[in-house]
């Protein structure tokens, strides 16, 4: 995972038009178009994995089907934020701001997050901490919360909103990833390595938990196993981590004078 908290948003999705009756328990995503949804629901999965770039793609393939689609504009703004990209960032955030369907409480408030935002201002939490009272079951609420609290400079506070994610998650495997970066940002290196072991548990077919491991072995300065991590993540997708791998390999022959004995995977 190259940034922290660049996966985002939402696991529930809804039409618009469709009916529901009291509080909902998930943020509704609105959309005119069921194949657009599709797309959008792809896309996520994308990101949860750290697929970053078929995620972008998809998304796009979402808003071809709805250029009104506010939360596929969303979640491009977010990205183009996170990846210092601010043409990027500032057209899809517009797109999203335009947008003249009539959306979500939730996405509502996200709205008023990238107002912010485009203003150049980024004290958003309070809107997070909004969206967390309106959908407090939904754990993408609080993931809006954290990467808010990340942008703000709030890693303890973050912290603690990936904890409580976890606890309504029913897939949590994301949410530890998060929560290893964020513990390791705070230097609190035995519960970012707990983290990225329960991320390796749940989520063991997905080499990205792999890769994350391997920054974290990095970080402990345990060059051999970043290696062996970033390798397995390698063997299972060729696009991940390569680089990685040869760079944890100088390390450790740098700091132990030695060539790095590879066993082949």
């Amino acid at each position: 995972m190259k940034k922290l908290l660049i996966l985002l948003v939402i696991v529930s999705f809804a039409i618009q038009g469709n009916a529901q009756s009291g509080k909902a328990r998930l943020m509704p995503v609105t959309t005119s178009s069921k194949d657009a949804l599709s797309h959008y629901k792809e896309a996520k999965k994308y990101f949860d994995d750290v697929r970053l770039d078929k995620a972008v793609k998809t998304f796009g393939g979402a808003l071809e089907e709805d250029h009104d689609f506010f939360m596929a504009n969303y979640q491009l703004a977010m990205y183009y934020l996170m990846n210092n990209s601010p043409q990027d960032f500032k057209n899809y955030a517009e797109a999203a701001i335009d947008c003249r369907q009539n959306l979500s409480d939730g996405e509502d408030l996200l709205k008023d997050a990238l107002k912010k935002f485009v203003a150049g201002d980024s004290k958003v939490t309070d809107i997070g901490k909004k969206l967390v009272e309106l959908y407090p079951d939904d754990p993408e609420s609080y993931n809006d919360l954290a990467y808010f609290q990340s942008i703000a400079g709030d890693l303890e506070g973050m912290v603690g909103t990936l904890q409580s994610a976890i606890r309504v998650a029913a897939d949590p495997a994301p949410f530890y990833n998060q929560l290893g970066y964020a513990c390791m940002a705070l230097n609190q290196s035995q519960k970012a390595g707990e983290a990225f072991d329960k991320y390796v548990e749940l989520a063991p077919d997905n080499p990205n938990a792999y890769d994350s491991m391997g920054d974290y072995y990095i970080y402990v300065k345990k060059y051999e196993l970043a290696y062996e991590s970033y390798m397995k993540a390698n063997s299972m997708d060729p696009s991940f981590s390569h680089d990685k791998a040869e760079a944890a390999k100088q390390l450790y022959e740098q700091a132990e004078g030695k060539p790095l004995k590879i066993i082949s995977m």
